[in-house]
């Protein structure tokens, strides 16, 4: 089948240039995919350093520069947080 496809475009330009535009439309879908998923990772590691910075000040475990030097947070935002 792959065979019969590169013979098809082997003959054929407008099917190279289909076949080319399908393959970058597939690279581009999978590189956005990865972003994404990149981004959401990124975005979820803040949310649960926010979170153990808000517990550590509850329980007063620390101060701010200590909190913020572990949960790898700026001092002012942890500050916002008190």
């Amino acid at each position: 089948m792959a065979q019969a496809l590169l013979n098809t475009m082997s003959r054929n330009s407008r099917e190279w240039e289909i076949q080319y535009g399908y393959e970058r439309f597939v690279h581009d879908c999978i590189s956005r995919e990865k972003y994404a998923f990149s981004r959401g990772e990124e975005q979820g590691g803040r949310n649960a350093r926010f979170e153990t910075a808000r517990r550590m000040l509850a329980s007063r475990l620390g101060t701010i520069e200590q909190i913020a030097d572990i949960t790898q947070l700026p001092i002012s935002e942890i500050s916002q947080l008190k």
